[in-house]
């Protein structure tokens, strides 16, 4: 049996292991609302958007993205890579100077810069992020920040998940939540210990 259009573009975002607003800001969308209109039945899968979709997935067959006929994958084949993950808080584990033995192994598809995956257990991101997610975690440089993207700072005075901005005025980063009942937080880069990139989040309906 085929997939539909939305079936698809679930399965494309499940296999790359990020949140479909993040799956769209890498395939050069602005936000997840044009994918979400699929959902919908508003729109189905254009052929531009096959085609950024196999420009950042080359894996990916375009005939399979428009018709749902064939293989998903060119040549039918699936890389996945191994990431320790952990049944506890993320920000309490990114605060370690050393990490303890993984709970268990995550095997996804596209992600060999994954450095760890654990658990989102505050409401800062909610709904971007819900509570219980799973986060998937890439640590990086400060000079490698994109802003907007949500990061996991860990500083000499806060530790928090956090969509990042710089803040030029102030030479400041400028931590702001999904979730409006959180303000924002303002931390100097010196002050910054570790940074990880959240490369997506799993979350399980229950």
């Amino acid at each position: 049996m085929l997939l539909d259009d939305w079936q698809r573009i679930e399965k494309i975002v499940r296999w790359t292991g990020l949140s479909v607003n993040s799956f769209a800001l890498s395939i050069g969308l602005n936000r997840g609302e044009n994918l979400y209109r699929i959902k919908r039945g508003d729109n189905g899968i254009s052929k531009e958007l096959a085609e950024l979709i196999a420009a950042r997935y080359p894996e990916i067959s375009r005939a399979w993205i428009i018709t749902g006929e064939g293989g998903m994958f060119i040549g039918n084949t699936e890389e996945r890579n191994l990431i320790p993950a952990y049944d506890i808080d993320a920000l309490t584990l990114a605060g370690m100077e050393r990490f303890p033995e993984a709970s268990y192994v995550l095997s996804l598809p596209r992600a060999e810069h994954v450095t760890f995956a654990a658990l989102m257990l505050n409401k800062a991101m909610e709904p971007e992020i819900p509570v219980g997610a799973t986060l998937l975690l890439s640590e990086t440089e400060e000079s490698a920040l994109i802003p907007g993207y949500p990061y996991l700072v860990v500083s000499d005075r806060v530790t928090a998940v956090r969509n990042v901005f710089r803040n030029p005025e102030a030479g400041t980063l400028r931590l702001r939540a999904a979730n409006p009942a959180f303000g924002d937080i303002e931390v100097e880069p010196y002050r910054l210990r570790k940074l990880f990139l959240v490369r997506g989040h799993i979350h399980y309906n229950r």
